[in-house]
């Protein structure tokens, strides 16, 4: 069954449950493209753990420190952008797990109630980490990485990577399409979920998306959705 994630730009817990209310599995708080900071983060994080729906963010960089931040206000999982080596991608994932896999710092934070489930939240929490593929380098290096041990999936970030391509958003071209074909291939030999953001909010291209057989499926943003219903008042 496809996992649909909505993509939180706008710092509103209320922006997060009308979003979590139409049946979306993950809220993916983007601190990448958004002035959203750690501590609206935070108030989302609750917000959508009240609907049912689990708490991701995406990063704005594949900063180490940010994600322990992140993780101990009581995210989920983490999507890292434009990753394009196994290597680089290990040494930061590896601060996503505690000892003995990892090497993130334990303290009393939301995550463990502050303590109360400090050793359940120890030995039993794993984050899912989630590799942005969105350059050729990426796609050209997708075999390394997705044998690293840290990955869980992939998600294919389709505007950054055509505009890599020379191709800006033209999600038809030849090349484009050949090389998310081959992404998909390299995740599943490899037991790795594999994902796409589908940003515009456009229903017949998400049936596409579903009949490609993605694992996940992150759908439009919140304000690019708030467009596109006001969209047609003047001609």
């Amino acid at each position: 069954m496809t996992i649909f994630a909505a993509w939180q730009q706008l710092a509103s817990p209320q922006v997060t449950i009308a979003m979590a209310s139409m049946g979306f599995d993950w809220i993916v708080v983007d601190l990448e493209h958004s002035s959203i900071t750690t501590q609206e983060a935070e108030a989302i994080f609750i917000a959508a753990e009240r609907q049912n729906a689990k708490p991701f963010v995406r990063l704005p960089s594949a900063d180490p420190y940010l994600a322990r931040r992140i993780l101990d206000a009581g995210a989920a999982g983490l999507f890292v952008p434009v990753v394009e080596s196994r290597k680089t991608f290990d040494d930061f994932a590896e601060h996503c797990f505690f000892p003995p896999k990892g090497r993130r710092g334990l303290g009393l934070t939301r995550a463990n109630s502050w303590g109360k489930n400090l050793k359940d939240y120890f030995e039993v929490f794993k984050p899912t980490i989630i590799a942005q593929i969105e350059t050729k380098k990426g796609a050209e290096n997708i075999a390394d990485i997705v044998s690293s041990a840290f990955l869980d999936g992939i998600m294919i970030g389709p505007y950054d990577l055509s505009a890599t391509l020379g191709t800006p958003g033209q999600f038809d071209d030849k090349v484009f399409k050949n090389i998310c074909a081959s992404v998909r291939v390299a995740a599943r030999n490899n037991k790795k979920m594999i994902g796409y953001h589908q940003v515009e909010p456009n229903s017949q291209i998400l049936q596409k998306r579903i009949e490609e057989r993605y694992d996940f499926i992150a759908y439009g943003t919140d304000i690019v959705a708030l467009r596109y219903s006001l969209e047609g008042i003047r001609k």
